[in-house]
Formats: C-alpha cells, structure tokens, sequence
C-alpha cells in the first residue's frame, strides 16, 4: 500500500467508493477508457474495440463495473457517473502507482550515493562539502 497526501485522503474522507480491481485487468482497462472519454456513453462492444478486450469478455466485464458501482449504465452504454468522475481518476492513479512500485521496486530506493539532496540525513561531511562545491 503506498502513502497517500492527507488533504487527498481528507477529500475522500465520506466519498470514498470501493474500488476493488486490480492491475492489468480488463475491468481496469475498461474503467481507463471510460474515465478518458467522461463525456461519451459507450456500448461494450466499442469499449472492446478501443481497449483491445476480448469480445467475449466485455460484457461481463462492463456488468461487474455496472454491479460495483463504478460506471452507471443507460440504454445499454456505459460511462462515469460525473459525480465520481474526480474520484475514479484518482484511485485510477493510485493503483496506476502501486503497479508501477511493485513491478519496479528498486527505482524506488534510493541510496545517499545517488542523492543531490544535502538534507541526506545520513550524507557524511566530505559528501555535504562536496553537493555545495
């Protein structure tokens, strides 16, 4: 689980949905397109199309967004409710970031040897005197 900003957790704070996809899944490429195209409702098999889900795939993947609350459904096309719209994109980048840590988790890490930063707390008095030179 990766650390999150107090005033965005504060903004979710009563808002919050459940959001419960994981990376690299159809639900998650659908819901990526919806949230790209807010303005438009979509029928699933043009969702398909644009997001390269198999066919016979998207209806049952566009009904278990439909069932988790995630995109609402009219006439038989489907899009973001614009009331959960700033939400969705933010949890869509916090679980876009949590893939990113955990399929790279060294570029995470980083060594006061790699620091320009001369608050290192651990940044001896040669390597201080050496960042201000």
């Amino acid at each position: 689980m990766e650390p999150v900003r107090v005033e965005d957790l504060k903004k979710r704070e009563g808002t919050e949905i459940d959001f419960p996809i994981n990376p690299g899944t159809n639900e998650e490429a659908a819901l990526r397109f919806l949230a790209s195209e807010p303005e438009f409702g979509w029928p699933p098999v043009k969702i398909a199309e644009r997001t390269d889900i198999n066919s016979n795939s998207i209806t049952k993947t566009m009904q278990r967004l439909y069932e988790k609350d995630l995109v609402d459904r009219i006439s038989g096309r489907y899009f973001i409710n614009p009331d959960l719209e700033e939400e969705i994109n933010g949890l869509l980048g916090d679980l876009h970031n949590a893939a990113q840590s955990q399929a790279h988790p060294e570029e995470n890490r980083q060594t006061s040897a790699q620091s320009d930063d001369i608050s290192d707390p651990f940044a001896s008095e040669n390597e201080i005197d050496d960042l201000l030179d």
